[in-house]
């Protein structure tokens, strides 16, 4: 175990705690939570360790990779502010958020295919999906310093990130007998997050019978990547005849129902996006969204601290706050 060679290497160069933690930058508190076993330190965290305990990184803690992009799985190019996350001994980034209200607060800057940290302090759970909670869950976990990394994919993505080592857990979304099927085979424990129903949404100035036009797959509709499952209900309810319906893609549930305020044309999205942003809307089918875990992480930490704040009730009263949400067993193991 990691920690136990942390604090073994630690006491034989006669070292406390605290001793250890000055000498390498970091605070006391992480080097307590390594050694027994609550987090894994950062990669920057790591080599200030391992130096003042004159031993190698490998010995200490295993091989940490070369950082890379969650979504593409390719190098994260240099100059790129980021967030970081650690998936087993794989350094993972996603770029800061830019919106309209200005920028998240990197973890760091990656220089020469590394990351240089802005701060220390430990990773905690690796998420994608297309659920705009995931924001809100990174950002009351990284309030209560326990860092998160949550980055906007489809569900198809999202899924393709997990299997293939990029992320803890991924949100997927889908008619329940769907997700059943999807998960079959797979290395996962599922946990069922909330329901809520896909449509179209439209801005104030929508004519009566809006829908039904949007429908038609005659006028262009703002519109979600093939592998979101909005995109699919959608496409499921245009006629087969409409083999391409026009309009602009929009590349999250929040950004598409904004699309619909901004430039009055209706958008594929979920009920609690419209809501947000005070969007009509009308509804195709209802999906239930459940948060997959590999199985590999479904018992650390960093699954455990992000579980405790999705059944909190500050979370749960925030989602009921925005409306659309059925969130009726949130939390539970789905079977």
């Amino acid at each position: 175990m990691m920690g136990t060679r942390l604090r073994a290497a630690r006491e034989s160069a006669g070292l406390s705690q605290q001793d250890l933690a000055v000498r390498a930058g970091v605070s006391r508190q992480l080097v307590g939570a390594v050694e027994v076993g609550r987090h894994l330190p950062r990669v920057d965290s790591a080599l200030a360790l391992a130096e003042v305990l004159g031993v190698t990184v490998d010995s200490l803690f295993g091989t940490f990779s070369a950082p890379i992009d969650i979504a593409s799985g390719g190098a994260t190019p240099d100059g790129t502010l980021v967030r970081v996350g650690l998936v087993g001994n794989q350094s993972v980034t996603a770029p800061i958020r830019v919106g309209p209200d200005g920028w998240d607060a990197a973890d760091g800057i990656v220089t020469e295919g590394r990351i240089s940290s802005f701060a220390g302090g430990a990773p905690g759970i690796v998420v994608g999906g297309c659920e705009p909670g995931l924001v809100l869950l990174e950002r009351m976990l990284r309030a209560g310093g326990a860092g998160a990394v949550a980055v906007s994919l489809t569900s198809t993505s999202a899924l393709e990130c997990l299997l293939a080592g990029r992320l803890h857990a991924a949100v997927v979304h889908g008619p329940e007998p769907d997700l059943i099927v999807r998960a079959k085979g797979l290395a996962l424990t599922r946990f069922h997050l909330a329901r809520w129903q896909v449509g179209i949404a439209a801005g104030p100035d929508a004519t009566k019978g809006w829908w039904k036009q949007a429908l038609s797959g005659k006028v262009p509709v703002v519109q979600r990547e093939p592998g979101a499952g909005v995109q699919r209900a959608f496409r499921d309810a245009v006629p087969k005849t409409r083999k391409s319906v026009p309009g602009p893609m929009a590349e999250s549930h929040i950004e598409a129902a904004r699309w619909a305020m901004a430039l009055d044309i209706p958008a594929v999205t979920i009920e609690p996006a419209a809501r947000a942003v005070g969007a009509g809307f009308h509804p195709i089918e209802v999906h239930s969204a459940q948060l997959w875990v590999g199985q590999s992480w479904t018992n650390q930490v960093v699954v455990e601290e992000a579980m405790a704040i999705l059944i909190g009730s500050r979370f749960r009263r925030q989602l009921a706050g925005v409306g659309g949400y059925d969130l009726e067993g949130l939390g539970t193991r789905a079977a």
